[in-house]
């Protein structure tokens, strides 16, 4: 997969360096001093693939990559974006970039329009949680106030993270991939080769989880990996829009356009009266950044507690912890098995009786 993949990124970064002419236009009569508005109405709708000439089937399906896979297409497409003048706006702040990855590959047929002057801002959003791309990563599932005009989300998390964001910010800042436990909020830092191309995957799996076999406890543990080109370029963008001061503005403007974006950005604005101005703000961006993602682990972890629940008839949702375990149960063993189907049933069985004075139990088998 590799070698396919590395196949692939070199594709979508020829289609980058070779964007497609633009549609020819013939202005209407009494519209030459409105271009962009000729521009916007006239020229036709295409697919992404049509504009690339790379088909959608070109990229596997998420199953079937690793980290390092989407980590890499993520960065090619987001080159791709940047080419055909194309800025997807709506992505979720906190994503996880392979729920990303599959969001852009679904929609890669999608119908855009290739202006280059003017620009298309993407969404992929289509309002309604169950089908939307981003699924419970998006916000189209948050109730929007009635009487605001303007509706910012805030991603509040538990106090008890709020002292490591500036250790882990530190951390991805440096290259590090850092890792930290739920329980102990316990910090370990791990090198991009280590993490995404291990020599020893049993060794990297006994690290992530201390040694503990049950991976699949999404609140055990958080991982924060390295900004991606388009995330670095994202916050650089949001602080050029906040200077003011010509020429430094259209210099940290113009740095995009370079072959090294983020390298000629950094140096312009370290050597600018907006210094301190752009450190402050680089840190309090990576903290948000950190914050999202925790948030949105949060937000799954609920939403997957809320789809997995018990509930009784009426709807109201059983607390598991709150069922008794009767007598019996100790010297069943169905009640020590490790089948998680069984363990549903014998949930459910408790539950119904958690009322009755005396528990029975047909599968009762004595240890």
């Amino acid at each position: 997969m590799d070698k396919y993949i590395q196949q692939l990124v070199e594709d979508l970064e020829l289609a980058a360096h070779n964007p497609p002419k633009p549609s020819y236009i013939e202005t209407p009569e009494g519209f030459e001093d409105f271009q962009s508005i000729v521009n916007l109405g006239l020229t036709p709708f295409k697919t992404i693939e049509q504009l690339t000439g790379i088909k959608q089937e070109a990229f596997p399906d998420l199953t079937y990559l690793e980290g390092r896979h989407w980590r890499a297409l993520l960065d090619a497409i987001f080159v791709v974006f940047d080419s055909l003048k194309i800025k997807l706006i709506d992505a979720p702040i906190g994503i996880p970039k392979e729920w990303l990855y599959e969001a852009i590959r679904s929609n890669w047929n999608y119908p855009v329009q290739y202006l280059p002057d003017e620009g298309m801002d993407l969404e992929l959003c289509v309002g309604d949680n169950d089908s939307c791309p981003y699924g419970i990563f998006c916000s189209c599932d948050i109730e929007w106030p009635d009487d605001e005009e303007y509706f910012e989300l805030e991603m509040k998390i538990p106090e008890k993270y709020l002292p490591m964001l500036p250790k882990i910010a530190e951390a991805i800042d440096a290259g590090w991939v850092c890792i930290m436990y739920n329980d102990t909020l316990e910090l370990k830092t791990l090198s991009q080769d280590d993490f995404y191309t291990p020599k020893d995957t049993d060794a990297l799996f006994s690290f992530l989880n201390r040694g503990d076999d049950n991976i699949f406890e999404l609140s055990e543990r958080f991982i924060f990996e390295p900004l991606l080109r388009y995330e670095h370029e994202n916050m650089m963008e949001e602080f050029a829009s906040r200077v003011r001061g010509e020429p430094l503005r259209k210099n940290l403007f113009d740095a995009f356009d370079t072959i090294n974006p983020i390298e000629r950005f950094t140096t312009i604005v370290l050597q600018s009266d907006e210094k301190n101005n752009w450190l402050a703000f680089r840190q309090e961006w990576l903290e948000d950044h950190i914050k999202a993602i925790i948030w949105q682990e949060i937000k799954a972890v609920n939403y997957l507690s809320e789809i997995n629940g018990i509930y009784n008839d009426d709807g109201t949702r059983v607390d598991k912890e709150s069922i008794p375990t009767p007598s019996l149960c100790m010297l069943c063993k169905s009640f020590y098995t490790e089948d998680a189907e069984e363990n549903i049933l014998c949930l459910l069985n408790r539950n119904d009786q958690r009322n009755e004075t005396e528990f029975k139990c047909g599968a009762f088998e004595k240890i």
